[in-house]
């Protein structure tokens, strides 16, 4: 058997907290983010899962993430997962579709902060330390009217799959004007890096949950972010014969910065 490189597990080993019982425990569950797979196992086009999202809602209602296939963005709000098509289109998604990647927690707002008029992507990385202390994870939730969202989803794959960054040169990307919605996703810290997008990643859906996407730029009309730090982290690897002889020695930072930009 192929092992998997000795930072993974020192990874593992210094910043995950494996819960079990969390049925047991409301406050460490609240505060907890609970993660399916790792964001350089969809780099390297490992896009079947074996979690389903009815298993996925037990452990939040809020998040993101994307399908088997990788048919489409999803983002979970207030308990339901919606999943936004290639044509940018939103439909609840069902209880026995599965998911390669996924972060979800119960989000329960630890703070509260007003968005400026013009506050945009860049201004709100920019910002970031405002919000977010460096060396935690933050679900993130932005509510308001924005003046404009570009956006993106991806259609479904076939095998054999090709990579992402594949994948993306091809995607749908929509802009929405005046748009009322909410934005939802995280940030995550640097030493995360190959086990989830550091920094801020977030997905959009408007209020009349008919629309949405990957977020790639925003600028805000008027709003408020509202925003809950976990403390705790759950990994959920896939226990699949292709996860398990996955190589994860090459550094896929370029390649994430070309899927997400």
């Amino acid at each position: 058997m192929k092992k998997l490189p000795l930072n993974i597990f020192a990874t593992s080993f210094l910043f995950l907290v494996f819960l079990s019982g969390c049925t047991h425990c409301p406050q460490q569950q609240k505060d907890t983010l609970y993660q399916v797979s790792t964001i350089d196992a969809l780099l390297n086009a490992s896009y079947d899962g074996d979690t389903d999202i009815r298993s996925l809602k037990e452990r939040g209602d809020f998040g993101l993430g994307t399908f088997n296939n990788l048919d489409g963005e999803m983002l979970m709000l207030d308990g339901t997962c919606y999943q936004i098509k290639s044509d940018g289109k939103v439909s609840e998604a069902s209880s026995d579709v599965k998911t390669p990647f996924a972060c979800v927690t119960f989000f329960d707002a630890k703070e509260t902060f007003v968005l400026e008029s013009g506050t945009d992507s860049a201004k709100f990385a920019k910002d970031s330390s405002k919000y977010f202390l460096q060396n935690y994870f933050y679900a993130i939730r932005i509510e308001g009217t924005f003046k404009m969202i570009k956006a993106r989803s991806v259609p479904a794959q076939a095998k054999p799959y090709p990579l992402l960054t594949e994948v993306v040169k091809t995607q749908p990307v929509f802009e929405f004007k005046d748009a009322k919605g909410t934005l939802a996703g995280f940030f995550t810290p640097s030493f995360f890096r190959g086990v989830n997008v550091t920094g801020i990643h977030m997905h959009f859906i408007s209020d009349d949950r008919k629309s949405g996407g990957h977020v790639l730029d925003f600028e805000m009309t008027e709003g408020f972010l509202k925003t809950d730090k976990m403390t705790n982290i759950f990994l959920a690897l896939p226990d699949t014969l292709e996860f398990s002889a996955m190589d994860f020695g090459k550094n896929l930072e370029k390649d994430l910065n070309k899927v997400e930009k």
